[in-house]
């Protein structure tokens, strides 16, 4: 069966969510960035702003002399999560294959519902109509038959519109579209595609894959595909199974990948922390990173054996970090997370590996000291 999948978008969330509180804001310039900090950034800005010169990431003292009238709000993150709660709640009435993508984005598959709701550009209007009605808000919406394609067909129909991406269609699609619209093609990728002389996918799409990979290496394999409109991610409905979550919101955004490394390490410290004190083992990793523009990127590693290493999971998370920040925009939190949790013993090796036998009395050891000292 062919997959059909929605993605839903709301252009300027932040914004849109203020606006829907401060009725008086409409058609006025706004921007929103925290306050009382020299470094403040934009994260989120109405289209009057962006008419005025005023951009995602640029100094909040710079964009006050762009767009002197504009207001300027502190971000409001309890008011965002509960209305993206109530759009992921809206959207689950269609599917429960329905995947959160940051504030006021998710993925909703669809397949298989038509007897329900009819063709998927009919479920998709339909859904466009419910999120108006009953949200008061505007979405832009994308349908295609993976994940990747339905993303960028709402992107390039913002901020309210609707395309339908038809299964065989995908790559004439996205021929004519810049290469900085598919998913890990970050500014270093972004580079060095430029000194190849490659702006659009269907330039990227031209390149023999061994030359992709001699200059990309293994993610050459993976842009070829994505030029191709190639992507076999499954939508992944939020994980209502135990898991351990640990967050940490950085005192200052950044995309300075080794200050974001430490804070990933830390994290990893505390979840390794909690699965030896509930006698647990995790058998995948998780790394969602929120950008200041309230946007979201997740990356999933499975982790087989299942482990309660403090070592072993600060290994992968490092290498899981590196693959999962794809933009230039500066990172706001970081959120590691823990699922398929095991309890009772663990399955014992034939030829155990005495570095990790070591790793772990050291690590049963740390716990005890940490306990003691608090």
């Amino acid at each position: 069966m062919e997959r059909e999948i929605i993605y839903a978008d709301i252009a300027s969330f932040a914004v849109t969510v203020e606006r829907m509180v401060h009725p008086e804001l409409r058609r006025r310039p706004v921007v929103v960035a925290p306050t009382g900090t020299p470094r403040a950034v934009v994260t989120a800005l109405s289209r009057e702003a962006w008419d005025a010169g005023v951009r995602k990431g640029m100094l909040l003292s710079k964009a006050r002399r762009c767009c002197r009238g504009a207001a300027v709000l502190p971000p409001n993150e309890p008011l965002y999560a509960r209305a993206s709660n109530a759009i992921c709640r809206l959207l689950g009435e269609f599917s429960p294959l329905m995947e959160p993508s940051g504030y006021g984005h998710a993925y909703v598959d669809i397949s298989g519902t038509g007897r329900l709701f009819g063709p998927a550009r009919d479920t998709a209007w339909k859904m466009q109509k419910e999120i108006r009605l009953r949200l008061r808000l505007e979405a832009s919406l994308g349908v295609a038959a993976n994940k990747m394609v339905s993303r960028i067909a709402a992107v390039t129909t913002k901020p309210i519109g609707l395309l339908d991406v038809r299964p065989g269609d995908e790559r004439s699609f996205l021929s004519p579209l810049p290469v900085r619209l598919l998913p890990g093609v970050g500014p270093r990728t972004l580079e060095q595609m430029s000194e190849l002389n490659i702006g659009i996918i269907r330039e990227l799409a031209a390149v023999e894959l061994e030359h992709l990979t001699l200059a990309f290496g293994r993610l050459g394999f993976v842009l070829h595909e994505r030029a191709l409109g190639i992507d076999n991610t499954p939508v992944y409905p939020p994980d209502a199974t135990p898991a351990i979550d640990q967050e940490k919101t950085l005192p200052e955004d950044t995309n300075d990948l080794q200050l974001l490394k430490r804070s990933v390490l830390e994290l990893c410290d505390r979840a390794a922390n909690r699965l030896r004190t509930d006698s647990l083992r995790a058998g995948r990793l998780e790394l969602r990173v929120r950008y200041s523009d309230y946007r979201e990127d997740i990356g999933r590693e499975p982790l087989a054996p299942p482990t309660q290493s403090t070592a072993a999971l600060r290994t992968r998370a490092g290498t899981l970090l590196e693959r999962t920040v794809s933009r230039r925009t500066r990172v706001r939190s970081l959120c590691l997370r823990l699922a398929n949790l095991a309890s009772g013993p663990a399955q014992l090796e034939l030829f155990p590996d005495p570095q990790s036998e070591r790793q772990n009395k050291l690590d049963l050891a740390l716990d005890r000291i940490n306990r003691i000292s608090c």
